[in-house]
């Protein structure tokens, strides 16, 4: 869709919602009939000003040089609405409450919408949600983490939005229609659409560097690894443990472990032959892999401290104490913006054996926790549509402008076309709102970096199109929301173990049996049901 197409869609839109109507009603002015169950997501319809770099099909945003000229959206502010928007959603610091806080103000007055958001740190969230949910009082918009019941939850409490977006229908919306097809399948159990996700790429986990630190090792290009033996040859080069210097610091179970499966082969979580599924614990490339970490880890290329305190990770890297830091793709860009002196580059891993670039796990196309809109009237479903379709609008409106950089002179200063970031952003940016599709990830763009833009597209353009999924994607086990959690914290507790030496990959098979009977047959056999259903 071009930009004029994408303002008359929504100057239509604004009437439709005017006149209490809706361009995916029948004549009744309810919603059109799509059968529950279906899987039908919707229609998408990109919005995009032209980018420097093009969008490539399998999960490859448009890559821009420049912020565009901001174009601005017919329908907002809305002209009525029926009262305030509520909502439980993930939040990170502190905050400057909406009293004395001008961005969220502003948004509220070219929104049209006054919304409040109770917001809980990411770690405390599910814990938040149940306390929540069991006292009935649920907000107009939450949003969704696994916790067991998960589908009779939704059918309580929240609205199957199938009839508002499938299809077509979903271009009453054209926000939420531009959103990437492969987002949607985030908020979908069961085959009922029941929330909107913030668009990413699906890029798993990268292995990103401090190009400052691998200069002082004598490496001044990005390292182009042919098998395991020369990823642990880096490791060496870039490790000096007398002077407290390490390749890396990441939580062994969480990221160097799935990392060495990628290079050695195995699959994303669970393989699927013929509809029969195993568990990557259950294979012996499991004890290959926890077996080769536990050898970095004796080598001193691993943080000695990293199987203990994880959350550590970080700020050694900051600090100059490891050089490589696994991390989702979405941190690439930020740290390239907060420490421009890094020079932060991005590795592909090897197939352990050699023989080009392992396979990548690819990740969801977005946030996994997804924003379900609260059971109402038509009307009212409607209303939380239309402000979800601001705050998901595109990149290059002057709406995601606002949503994304805030007041010109407070929260950025412009150099050119490009919004540079003043330290009030930190206090100000509004909590939560980003997770309500966002789609400021939903294409690659720096300010002022045109290097990184084009480094970060070449990257996706390898790796995405030979990546692997998890087969139960977009499947519901309810035993995986319930006692998964537990099982899964037992078995990374023994990975740390194995890894820093304290028990052997002798012990991996009890533990696995341990984790069978808990947990894993009742997971495989509620997911290869629902593989029969796909």
């Amino acid at each position: 869709m071009d930009r004029r197409g994408f303002l008359v869609g929504t100057s239509v839109t604004a009437a439709a919602v005017a006149a209490g109507l809706s361009g995916c009603s029948d004549q009744s002015g309810q919603p059109s009939s799509r059968e529950a169950g279906s899987g039908e997501l919707p229609t998408r319809v990109p919005f995009t000003v032209k980018p420097d770099l093009p969008e490539i099909e399998g999960g490859v945003p448009p890559g821009y040089f420049s912020y565009p000229e901001p174009v601005k959206r017919d329908g907002f502010p809305v002209p009525e609405v029926s009262g305030p928007i509520t909502s439980l959603l993930q939040t990170g610091a502190t905050i400057a409450p909406k009293s004395s806080n001008p961005w969220w103000q502003k948004l509220e007055e070219v929104s049209g919408f006054t919304f409040d958001v109770t917001g809980t740190l990411s770690a405390d969230y599910q814990a938040k949600l149940q306390v929540t949910l069991a006292g009935g009082d649920v907000p107009d918009l939450v949003q969704i983490v696994g916790v067991p019941g998960l589908p009779g939850v939704l059918d309580k409490y929240f609205t199957d939005l199938t009839p508002y977006l499938a299809g077509d229908a979903a271009k009453e919306y054209p926000g939420l229609a531009a959103i990437p097809t492969e987002t949607w399948k985030i908020g979908q159990v069961n085959g009922k659409l029941w929330g909107i996700a913030q668009p990413r790429p699906p890029a798993g986990t990268i292995a990103t560097y401090r190009g400052d630190m691998f200069a002082k090792a004598g490496i001044t290009e990005t390292p182009d690894l042919r098998d395991g033996q020369d990823f642990l040859d880096l490791c060496e080069q870039i490790t000096d443990a007398r002077n407290s210097v390490y390749a890396m610091g990441a939580d062994p179970a969480g990221w160097m472990v799935p990392a060495m499966l990628e290079m050695m082969g195995a699959p994303n979580q669970w393989q699927n032959e013929g509809g029969t599924l195993t568990h990557v614990y259950e294979l012996p490339v499991m004890k290959d892999a926890l077996d080769q970490v536990a050898q970095m880890y004796q080598k001193n290329y691993l943080h000695p401290d990293s199987a203990s305190v994880g959350s550590g990770n970080v700020t050694w890297w900051q600090s100059g104490r490891t050089s490589i830091y696994l991390q989702a793709f979405t941190g690439w860009g930020g740290f390239v913006r907060q420490y421009p002196a890094w020079n932060v580059g991005a590795m592909i891993l090897p197939k352990w054996d050699g023989g080009g670039p392992a396979v990548k796990h690819l990740g969801v196309a977005g946030y996994g926790a997804y924003v379900a809109i609260k059971k109402g009237s038509d009307e009212r479903v409607k209303e939380l549509l239309r402000f979800c379709d601001f705050l998901a609008s595109p990149f290059g409106t002057e709406e995601q402008f606002l949503l994304a950089y805030g007041l010109e002179g407070k929260h950025f200063e412009r150099e050119g076309s490009d919004p540079i970031r003043l330290p009030a952003t930190d206090t100000d940016v509004p909590p939560g709102i980003a997770y309500v599709g966002s789609q400021g990830a939903s294409v690659l763009y720096t300010p002022k970096n045109e290097a990184i833009v084009r480094k970060q597209y070449d990257y996706l353009k390898q790796i995405l199109p030979t990546g692997a999924t998890n087969p139960v994607l977009g499947l519901y086990s309810d035993a995986a929301a319930s006692s998964g959690a537990t099982a899964a914290t037992a078995m990374n507790d023994l990975i740390k173990e194995i890894v820093v030496g304290r028990k052997t990959v002798a012990d991996w098979d009890a533990q696995v049996g341990r984790w069978r009977s808990e947990t894993g047959d009742k997971q495989r056999e509620e997911y290869q049901e629902a593989l029969q259903k796909r």
